[in-house]
């Protein structure tokens, strides 16, 4: 411990008011405070003398005491003063719980911070199906978790909920699973982001879903049943006669958490004809001709009409 005498510690005046000695206590402390100032012995040690001095300084009799022996030739350090100590600790955590509510911020629940810490959050990815992401369910992953005796950490199987619905990016917040607190403070968070493996029938939009159903030539133009695959199987739905390549329809309730699915039409030409297909697609052909080419006539009179006029 310094020599010095106890308000030179403090760096006040032997007159000072003990609001001065307090506000110059509280000052120097949170300087010198062991959690701003982590494996600094020295640093500790004056926390220590400033806190002597300020809990003889700060106590009328004591003070009185001591001021008798400053008059009397007394050095003024620390030697022979463990009377007016009272009995008190000087060990850190002592002090602190003395003293702690006069640095704020620095006071009993920083050094609790120090002493428990918790630990530090760690990111990582989930990689999901579709359907899972879409209709939720659990998965089962092993991963490598730190521990208070394993900082590389450990092999752990765990079982992850993922929510129906869930997003591509999402982050998924899992309690307690990240680095290992200090001193006893409750382990960090494992922040999942899920990514959503895309599936070739679908395409989201918010809780709507969009299937591309092909159909064939014939069954656009005259209507019929066809098949559209959904997260739970497939549905059987009826094309109207005369559909375009591009219009949607709807299945009500079909999509993510009672969505729609919208059915995209493609109509199908096919790429080979056999004998019989060519004939009948050349007699259709044949039967739309006349009715194009009398267009063409009628347009063709009404021109030369108009040039004789």
């Amino acid at each position: 411990m310094s020599q010095k005498n106890l308000y030179e510690v403090l760096g006040v005046p032997e007159d000072a008011t003990e609001e001065q000695v307090r506000s110059a206590y509280k000052k120097l402390a949170i300087k010198f405070h062991p959690d701003k100032n982590p494996g600094d012995d020295a640093a500790e040690e004056r926390f220590k003398e400033l806190t002597q001095a300020y809990e003889v300084l700060t106590d009328a009799k004591k003070r009185q005491a001591y001021d008798a022996r400053l008059r009397g030739g007394f050095s003024g350090g620390f030697e022979d003063l463990s009377d007016l100590f009272g009995g008190f600790s000087f060990n850190v955590e002592d002090i602190l719980g003395r003293h702690g509510d006069l640095f704020g911020g620095f006071g009993v629940p920083f050094h609790a911070r120090r002493v428990q810490r918790k630990g530090s959050d760690l990111d990582a990815e989930l990689k999901v199906d579709f359907l899972t992401a879409a209709k939720g369910g659990k998965v089962d992953v092993s991963m490598r978790l730190p521990t208070p005796g394993s900082p590389q950490g450990e092999a752990k199987s765990i079982t992850i909920s993922v929510p129906p619905g869930i997003e591509d990016g999402t982050p998924l917040r899992l309690r307690g699973l990240g680095q290992a607190g200090m001193g006893g403070g409750p382990a960090g968070d494992l922040m999942l982001r899920i990514r959503v493996a895309p599936d070739p029938r679908f395409t989201r939009k918010g809780s709507r879903l969009i299937a591309e159903l092909p159909v064939s030539v014939l069954t656009a133009v005259l209507g019929g049943k066809a098949t559209v695959p959904t997260l739970d199987g497939e549905a059987t739905l009826r094309v109207p006669p005369g559909t375009s390549s591009g219009a949607k329809l709807r299945l009500k309730g079909l999509g993510i958490q009672g969505g729609d699915l919208l059915a995209e039409i493609k109509i199908v030409v096919p790429k080979e004809l056999t004998d019989e297909q060519r004939a009948l697609f050349e007699q259709l052909r044949a039967l739309d001709e006349p009715a194009a080419d009398q267009g063409a006539s009628d347009e063709d009179a009404e021109d030369g009409d108009g040039d004789d006029a």
